[in-house]
């Protein structure tokens, strides 16, 4: 996302969105909205990170698909990172083998303290990195209103961006929103993220821990749910991208990934309390049955 400015607008006709972006803005389709569509924008994404402010813990299935394998994971959310075990491969209960090879992964990563570090420092850098992407999608596009449509818990206000020709991209990885164009959708009543709809319509330059450059045509859809009154998450993720990285190394991202079956833990809880939920979680229950023993566990961690 975010990028390095490669597209020049003459001046006319910059200013001529400018003033398109302005008469935009007057025109909220709806009561209660702000003039304008960008202000709309930065009002979700304080909400988003009002939210991650929060001490709150999960535990959630996740499922991730690609050409080459479908992974489904139980995961739990404790005070020293998210932790995960892989429960199906590819839609089928995992070979004994498999099982046995998890085991022993939880196992060391409780008892090797560098395996904890390393992991942290991941889970740290891609949160930052998120983090900063998401701040900057007020500034880094222009949003027009474009309507209100029927969402998932009511009416969506639907959005179209576009590049923010004033926006200065201060890290690489911010410098992909220069390419991208596409709608944003903000549940009406609580002014909260519901679905972000993106294309790449030109070649970009990109970071995200690899030097290269993603090719025009690229989609990325990003899905929140409401899975408690006051509280979202992202529940799917799909990418659809290829590119080049240094060395000319083809690169190709082509992911669905899916988040379900949240259920609250402890606050404070610990690593070790987390791998110990999913040593105990039985795959081939019924998620309620595992909720019962999540809760138990739960208060258990706060006595």
């Amino acid at each position: 996302m975010a990028r390095e400015r490669s597209i020049r607008w003459w001046h006319v006709t910059l200013c001529a969105a400018l003033l398109a972006g302005c008469v935009w803005a007057q025109q909220p389709p709806a009561p209660g909205l702000p003039a304008s569509a960008n202000d709309l924008v930065r009002e979700a994404v304080n909400k988003e990170a009002k939210q991650n402010d929060r001490n709150s813990r999960f535990m959630y299935r996740g499922r991730k698909q690609t050409p080459e394998k479908t992974e489904t994971k139980e995961y739990v959310e404790t005070n020293d990172g998210t932790v995960a075990r892989l429960i199906q491969l590819n839609d089928q209960p995992l070979a004994p083998d498999v099982q046995k090879a998890e085991q022993k992964r939880l196992q060391r990563l409780l008892s090797d303290p560098n395996v904890q570090r390393d992991r942290q420092r991941k889970q740290k850098e891609d949160e930052n990195r998120v983090t900063r992407m998401v701040r900057a999608l007020p500034d880094a596009f222009l949003y027009e209103y474009d309507g209100v449509e029927p969402g998932k818990y009511g009416e969506s206000v639907k959005l179209k961006f576009k590049p923010n020709p004033n926006f200065n991209p201060e890290t690489r990885e911010l410098k992909v929103y220069e390419g991208m164009e596409g709608q944003m959708y903000i549940d009406l009543a609580s002014h909260r993220l519901l679905r972000l709809e993106a294309h790449l319509f030109r070649d970009v330059d990109f970071g995200w821990g690899i030097l290269g450059r993603l090719y025009k045509g690229g989609k990325f859809v990003v899905e929140q749910s409401r899975i408690e009154p006051e509280h979202w998450e992202t529940t799917g993720l799909t990418i659809d991208m290829s590119g080049r990285a240094l060395l000319f190394k083809s690169l190709r991202f082509d992911t669905r990934e899916t988040a379900s079956d949240f259920r609250r833990v402890a606050p404070g809880l610990t690593l070790a309390q987390g791998v110990e939920l999913l040593q105990k979680f039985d795959p081939s229950a019924p998620v309620s049955a595992n909720v019962v023993a999540g809760q138990s566990e739960r208060s258990a961690a706060q006595r």
